[in-house]
């Protein structure tokens, strides 16, 4: 098989053939075990910015798509574009894939089309009539698709097949189709344009195949498609949402956490220069200048942006130099939970535990995709004298992260300090048992 079919696959899956039908706790089960084994070898990204905000998109989108099983969302970063869902609810996008976007409709769109694929469960109905033989394999394959680098991506690719027999999965139009709808109806209830999905697959879409992205490659595009969606959307197509953090987000996603080249670094200063009354353009320019370490200059775009989201950026720029007082006072008033998380660490560097922890436990909707909330909160309980909420959470946050050993011991140890009868062990008995190998709750008694 050339590459290039290869990489055409949406996933390859491998199971023990004994399945016939997966119900939704096996779903759950293998979309973990797929999701351990790309969290051991991709990177897996972590900005609170983009981490939390990508959180509030996933809740929107969630309450508003008919889903069978809560979604799992993982930022890699990785240059590749591209975005998937596996069976579980665990979708993945890509921050190459992100950077592409315009606007938030269009990470919406895209976030909405695999909902689709989750909610109508067309990963799990292809393998249903498949054999499937064991997931080392689904590890290699899925991380091929995410390499940049052609040759490491054959490497990967060949690693993946040699592990054994491969059976290649492509959603047909039809699914696509499906899925496209789907999305569609899960975006405009949640507040969206309909037209993000269109409008992105119009916008990446090249005429050179060594240039098709991995998202066109796994999601067979055709100029049919887009009209379909176009047509579906509601007219006039708009978003009712507030989105305007959104830009500043895709700023700080190109600088933040990127070697930051001469060239690169004029690009944003001179954007600054020719617009500065662009509260966007001005805080890319604070971002340039916070890494350049000149926060002198940082400091004062930073005061002299005209934009409601002033206080927050102050405040992330208070806590990154130390300066607490100063961050507790611009962000005590703020609602955002971007803001809240950056109001945590300040009062957290100020010692006061009790209110550091009360709004990081605030946060914990959004720890699934940014499990530094339960890391925060773990080693603020542990520092209060709460070494049971220390371990819980220290082994929620490994359990998120897709250590399973560390996951283990953590976890145990705040049974046994809670007691394996008290009301706090029960869902963390629960919680243990999704851990793969583990006996069931039911099993090990009440000593």
């Amino acid at each position: 098989m050339k590459l290039r079919h290869a990489v055409a696959i949406l996933l390859l899956f491998f199971f023990p053939s004994s399945l016939l039908a997966l119900t939704l706790d096996e779903e759950k089960k293998y979309g973990r075990q797929v999701y351990v084994e790309i969290s051991k070898s991709a990177k897996l990204y972590s900005d609170p910015y983009v981490s939390i905000y990508m959180g509030i998109i996933k809740t929107r989108l969630e309450s508003a798509a008919d889903l069978p099983l809560p979604i799992k969302l993982t930022i890699i970063e990785s240059s590749t574009l591209d975005a998937f869902a596996t069976v579980g609810g665990y979708v993945f996008m890509t921050t190459g894939l992100m950077e592409q976007a315009d606007k938030e409709e269009e990470i919406a769109g895209v976030l909405g089309h695999e909902f689709g694929h989750v909610g109508k469960r067309h990963v799990a109905k292809m393998l249903e009539k498949e054999k499937f033989l064991n997931w080392a394999t689904v590890a290699a394959v899925l991380l091929s698709l995410l390499a940049p680098d052609p040759n490491a991506k054959a490497a990967l690719m060949a690693g993946g097949m040699g592990a054994g027999q491969t059976v290649a999965l492509k959603y047909s139009r039809e699914i696509e189709g499906e899925a496209d709808m789907a999305g569609v109806a899960t975006t405009e209830k949640a507040g969206y344009s309909g037209l993000g999905s269109a409008e992105f697959l119009r916008k990446i879409m090249t005429g050179d195949e060594k240039n098709v992205p991995q998202y066109l490659l796994t999601h067979p595009y055709s100029a049919d498609r887009v009209i379909r969606l176009e047509e579906r959307a509601a007219k006039p197509a708009r978003t009712r949402v507030d989105d305007s953090l959104f830009p500043f987000l895709l700023a700080r996603l190109n600088i933040v956490g990127k070697p930051l080249s001469p060239q690169k670094e004029e690009v944003w200063l001179n954007r600054y220069r020719k617009n500065p009354k662009d509260p966007v353009n001005a805080y890319a320019a604070a971002l340039v200048y916070t890494i350049k370490g000149d926060s002198k200059e940082a400091l004062d775009l930073l005061s002299n942006i005209d934009f409601p989201y002033r206080p927050l950026f102050l405040g992330e720029f208070y806590v990154n130099g130390n300066r607490y007082k100063e961050a507790v006072e611009v962000l005590s008033g703020q609602s955002h939970p971007i803001a809240r998380f950056y109001l945590a660490k300040a009062y957290e560097g100020q010692g006061n535990l009790a209110m550091a922890s009360q709004i990081y436990k605030e946060l914990v909707p959004y720890a699934s995709g940014y499990p530094e909330i339960y890391q925060r909160i773990a080693m603020a309980s542990g520092r209060q004298g709460d070494e049971g909420g220390g371990y819980e959470y220290l082994g929620r946050y490994y359990l998120e992260t897709g250590k399973d050993v560390p996951a283990k011991i953590n976890l145990e140890k705040a049974i046994a300090k809670y007691g394996i009868n008290a009301p706090e062990s029960e869902e963390l008995l629960r919680l243990l048992d999704t851990i793969p190998g583990q006996k069931k709750k039911t099993e090990r008694g009440n000593g």
